[in-house]
């Protein structure tokens, strides 16, 4: 690697930066990790790892959207550093089929022409939202199993099987120059899987004796002691409850969930119901892993929606999307009464099997404030065991602590509380404090001679898909809307001779959000007068600018509300020149 590239793709020197980070290590080449996105967070997960003039880049998610961010539809991570050195990216692989693992890689993809690895249900997903820009193609897709490995580079990546919520999850085995590397992406030990694999506990535990550098493990719930519960103990309350049932059973989940859609499926058959899937997401995900043996479904037991009102309620299941109370999602429409086909009726019973993505939780109370009020039974994770999490308890954490043993450990997946969290646990486990590295998104880590540190700095952030568009909705822009929402608008219109300054027409005042102005005409009127006043002084020259003329309506306004009201609305004004 020449000098200038080695600079532009380092982060800033060490003596700009905290404590926290130390010297760069001597040697070059090295192994550099970067994380960026998913540390410090719930989602959006991405990770770089890079030798000399190589790099992989593991799992390219996105973060739904909370709802402070208003008119986003999808978060991503900003990967802008590593535009300049496109040519040293050889391969994204992914651990799993997740959103925050895999909803960022069409956006990816547009940028970087690289092969892409994982299962085959994760590929399959992959393709399915690739189908929705139709402008890639052409893609290297490379389909692996446990157990596989393959060369890349300086990257020799073995893959094992974990739990998850999700078919076919795998975690990562990297061997390097510069030592054996850990990647566990989203995992869990469950011992009684519905689908019968279990954990790969040989494997770790083979990859622990040949002595592993560093591991790199999910921390999403560490904060939560013991052991997860298996699918088993969500299959057998699922049954309990939709066998009690007396009307319709309607079960909202993750798309991707396959062993969970598997046993409600199951259950719908032991009761004699049919069953209805409802949401797009859902249905391509069901006929992908149908297509792939990874769920199996008799088809007489499938219904139209036209047959949800039609047959007797003890009769009928529906299986939709919606768990997180997403907006025109199956589930939000039917709580609100907004779906042509699928009505609540009294003793109905609607199932949450899924868990609340932090930020959402309220907007999903609302949603089962509406389900209760049309006479529906509602069940959900604080109440009844009808979830379990994909992600390891802090035991089965300091299970994989045990099994691989490494000499670092760099906690990922997860707030800084549960990074911070699961690196005590690490030490609790026996690695030495000093080799528990926190990292947050945009830091390097380097590894040299079997040494490592945090070294650096990259410039990270967020980057916003409104629509088509991607990345040309600013944090500042967000934060206008926010504005608007929490204060309102006042949209001024003004028509002036350029040549003498004089007012044609205007100023017209027109609010949203703010006050009404067929009861508040006095205000408004007075408002229009406070502009003209403040015109009044301005030269003609000042007058032809019409930024200036912009800025003093805009001024004016702002401080003649805030004394009127005690508010402050966003105001623009729209000045035009005769």
């Amino acid at each position: 690697m020449h000098d200038e590239d080695r600079e532009a793709m380092n982060p800033a020197p060490a003596e700009t930066l905290p404590e926290r980070f130390k010297p760069r290590l001597l040697r070059e080449p090295s192994l550099q990790i970067t994380p960026l996105g998913g540390l410090g967070e719930i989602g959006m997960n991405m990770m770089v790892y890079r030798w000399d003039n190589d790099a992989i880049v593991v799992d390219c998610g996105g973060l739904l959207p909370d709802p402070s961010l208003l008119g986003i539809d999808l978060v991503l991570p900003d990967y802008a550093y590593l535009h300049p050195h496109r040519d040293k990216i050889r391969a994204l692989i992914l651990t799993h089929g997740h959103e925050d693992h895999i909803g960022g890689t069409p956006y990816f993809l547009r940028d970087f022409k690289i092969p892409v690895y994982g299962t085959r249900f994760t590929i399959e997903l992959v393709k399915s939202k690739i189908e929705e820009h139709p402008h890639l193609a052409d893609i290297d897709y490379h389909v692996i199993e446990p157990d596989d490995a393959i060369v890349i580079g300086p990257f020799h990546v073995t893959f094992l099987h974990v739990n998850h919520s999700i078919s076919q999850t795998v975690s990562l085995a990297i061997d390097t120059p510069e030592g054996l590397v850990v990647h566990t992406g989203d995992f869990r030990i469950d011992s009684t899987p519905t689908d019968g694999r279990v954990f790969d506990y040989e494997g770790f535990a083979q990859v622990g004796r040949r002595g592993v550098l560093a591991l790199l493990s999910d921390s999403t719930n560490v904060d939560r002691p013991g052991y997860s519960q298996s699918e088993k103990d969500v299959a057998r309350e699922l049954d309990a409850l939709i066998h009690r049932a007396r009307g319709r059973v309607l079960v909202s989940l993750f798309a991707s969930s396959i062993p969970r859609i598997q046993e409600v499926v199951n259950v719908a058959k032991r009761y004699g119901r049919k069953v209805h899937v409802a949401g797009n997401r859902l249905v391509a995900a069901t006929q992908i892993a149908r297509g792939l043996g990874l769920l199996r479904i008799d088809p007489s037991m499938l219904i139209d929606v036209d047959q949800v009102e039609m047959l007797p309620p003890e009769k009928v299941m529906v299986i939709m999307t919606g768990s997180q109370g997403e907006p025109r999602s199956v589930l939000s429409r039917v709580a609100l009464d907004d779906h042509k086909q699928i009505r609540v009726r009294e003793g109905d019973v609607v199932i949450f099997s899924a868990r609340v993505i932090p930020g959402h939780e309220r907007t999903i109370n609302n949603l089962i404030n509406h389900l209760s009020l049309r006479g529906a039974e509602v069940y959900f994770e604080r109440t009844h065991k009808v979830h379990t999490s994909g992600h390891g308890h802090a035991g089965e954490l300091a299970t994989m602590l045990n099994l691989v043993r490494p000499h670092y450990f760099i906690p990922i997946h997860g707030e800084y509380y549960h990074l911070i969290k699961h690196g005590r646990l690490a030490v609790d486990c026996g690695v030495p404090p000093e080799r528990v590295l926190i990292a947050h998104n945009g830091d390097t880590v380097q590894f040299a001679d079997g040494q490592g540190a945090l070294v650096g700095r990259t410039p990270v952030g967020r980057v916003y898909v409104d629509g088509r568009g991607v990345g040309d909705v600013s944090p500042e822009e967000i934060r206008e809307r926010r504005k608007i929402a929490e204060t309102g608008l006042v949209l001024v219109l003004l028509v002036i001779r350029q040549a003498t300054g004089e007012i044609l027409y205007g100023p017209e005042l027109m609010s949203r959000g703010f006050v009404f102005e067929q009861v508040s005409k006095e205000l408004m009127e007075d408002a229009k007068k406070a502009v003209l006043t403040s015109l009044e002084s301005f030269s003609i020259e000042m007058i032809a600018n019409l930024e200036e003329v912009k800025e003093e309506v805009r001024t004016t306004l702002r401080r003649f509300f805030n004394r009127a009201l005690n508010r402050k609305p966003v105001v623009i004004p729209v000045v035009m020149e005769m």
